[in-house]
């Protein structure tokens, strides 16, 4: 039997996929599903984000994002945690949303923070200087925009890119 026999070829998986990101969109976003049956969609749909960059990939990040309508902090907390893991760059301009949104719960837009440091987004650094600097701002979102910024700053630094894994 040929590989092609036994493999969908990419073309015949796209539809799956595509499939499968929308079932988890809607139970995700849907306020009648149980919390815990949409924890297990996000982190279906982060183990989708996180794959190689595809459309596949940007659908799930959209996904994700699309539940930050949801009146659930914790549910947004989790979301802007999992888009930080994700390490695509397509997440960023949803979690600059929320981090800029003081109508946002401030525990949600710590952790939009947090996961823009994680992905090492240098295009949020003003942003969240000027946060970080407001004292009309949660201490919570202060400090942590305070640690994210130092984590891009090193992260872009020559210090280490230059750093080496010591070898056993």
């Amino acid at each position: 039997m040929s590989p092609s026999a036994i493999e969908p070829s990419p073309e015949d998986a796209s539809p799956v996929i595509d499939t499968t990101v929308l079932t988890l969109r809607n139970a995700l976003t849907s306020e009648t599903v149980p919390l815990a049956r949409r924890f297990r969609a996000l982190f279906s749909l982060k183990h989708l984000a996180c794959q190689t960059p595809s459309a596949q990939t940007t659908a799930a990040i959209e996904a994700i994002a699309a539940a930050f309508t949801s009146p659930s902090a914790l549910l947004k907390h989790e979301l802007a945690y999992c888009l930080g893991q994700t390490k695509n760059l397509k997440a960023v301009p949803y979690l600059r949303s929320v981090l800029e949104d003081r109508g946002e719960d401030a525990m949600c837009r710590h952790e939009a923070a947090e996961a823009l440091g994680a992905l090492g987004d240098v295009r949020s650094l003003e942003i969240m200087r000027a946060m970080r600097d407001d004292r009309d701002e949660p201490t919570v979102v202060r400090e942590t925009c305070d640690i994210a910024i130092d984590r891009i700053m090193w992260q872009e630094s020559d210090q280490r890119k230059a750093e080496t894994l010591k070898q056993r």
